[in-house]
């Protein structure tokens, strides 16, 4: 009786101290000459996906923190227009903030080159430090689209319908599905497959019929796809690093209080912390899945991936501030 009587007065202290804290971080913000915003953001991924739930964590963190000053609508699954056409909204102002791959920037694109980074903390580390603001900052400066953070929405990996894959070799010949993008041609052509542009909507049939043998992508979007049934191989290369960018308009983000702003990247970096962690449990839990389907989960040689398109990059990049960029991340401990 007497441990049943501290553990409520314990849990009753517990809510206490979380509504205060939640009181104070509000009471905190002011809000003193912010006006109020209604915004809207888009994305193309659907409702589940991690970049997605991402950006709806955002805006409703951005609501409460603000007393309500910035309301922000995300939009997913392309209800606003395919990366494209919600960038060029961005620009001209009539769309607040669009999460995007890459989205034009030749320094952003880098990321997203065949093993560019060792890991999750390396890629962290960029996305969050001082080269990702350079970055930033140059962008801005010839698009008017302030970047001001990304999310790591994780490695991609590669599955094969029939054959078991632990080598580059094991890749010789094979049809390898790609999206119309050089990085993975050149990444794919360098593992010695056969790099054949098929779309994403039409991968399931093409590896059922045997149109490809293989291909590669986020394991969030072979689950959604149910590519298990088609596709017997999941092989844990994690060659590529899939960052999301968040995209802002940068008259948008001037008309922004300083203590609006600080509250906006602050937020923005509690988000991207969450999916982290989220994007790890996310991936063994889908590893866990793939293989209660029937499907066989292979760690291969990534030292052998590694050396295959180790040089792949020297062939992507066309401006010495690229060849710098790509340095200046290898460097980062």
């Amino acid at each position: 009786m007497k441990d049943a009587r501290w553990r409520y007065l314990w849990a009753v202290c517990m809510v206490a101290l979380l509504l205060y804290a939640a009181t104070t971080v509000n009471a905190a913000y002011t809000g003193e000459g912010q006006k109020n915003l209604v915004l809207k953001s888009g994305s193309e991924g659907p409702p589940n996906e991690l970049g997605t739930q991402g950006a709806v964590r955002f805006a409703e963190l951005m609501k409460q923190r603000t007393n309500g000053k910035i309301q922000i609508t995300h939009y997913p699954d392309s209800q606003l227009g395919k990366w494209q056409q919600m960038l060029e909204s961005v620009k001209t102002g009539s769309l607040a903030i669009v999460y995007t791959p890459a989205g034009g920037s030749e320094d952003f694109y880098i990321m997203l080159y065949p093993y560019v980074f060792r890991d999750s903390d390396h890629a962290a580390k960029i996305l969050q430090g001082s080269i990702r603001e350079e970055w930033a900052k140059r962008h801005m400066e010839k698009t008017g689209i302030y970047i001001f953070g990304g999310l790591n929405a994780g490695f991609q990996h590669c599955i094969f319908a029939k054959a078991p894959v632990r080598t580059p070799a094991d890749m010789k010949g094979m049809k390898f599905r790609v999206p119309q993008d050089k990085i993975f041609v050149e990444t794919f052509q360098a593992l010695g497959a056969r790099p054949t542009p098929i779309p994403l909507g039409e991968l399931y049939l093409a590896l059922r019929q045997g149109v490809a043998d293989g291909a590669a992508g986020l394991l969030d979007v072979f689950i959604n796809f149910n590519m298990y049934d088609v596709a017997k191989y999941l092989v844990l290369t994690g060659h590529m690093f899939q960052p999301l960018w968040a995209h802002m308009n940068d008259q948008l983000w001037q008309s922004l209080t300083p203590e609006t702003k600080k509250v906006w990247l602050d937020t923005w970096k509690e988000v991207a912390a969450w999916a982290e962690k989220e994007g790890k449990d996310r991936e063994a839990k889908n590893i866990a899945l793939w293989k209660s389907k029937g499907g066989v989960v292979i760690e291969p040689d990534v030292k052998a991936f590694r050396e295959s398109t180790k040089d792949v990059w020297k062939k992507l990049v066309t401006r010495p501030e690229e060849k710098e960029t790509y340095e200046k991340i290898q460097a980062v401990q």
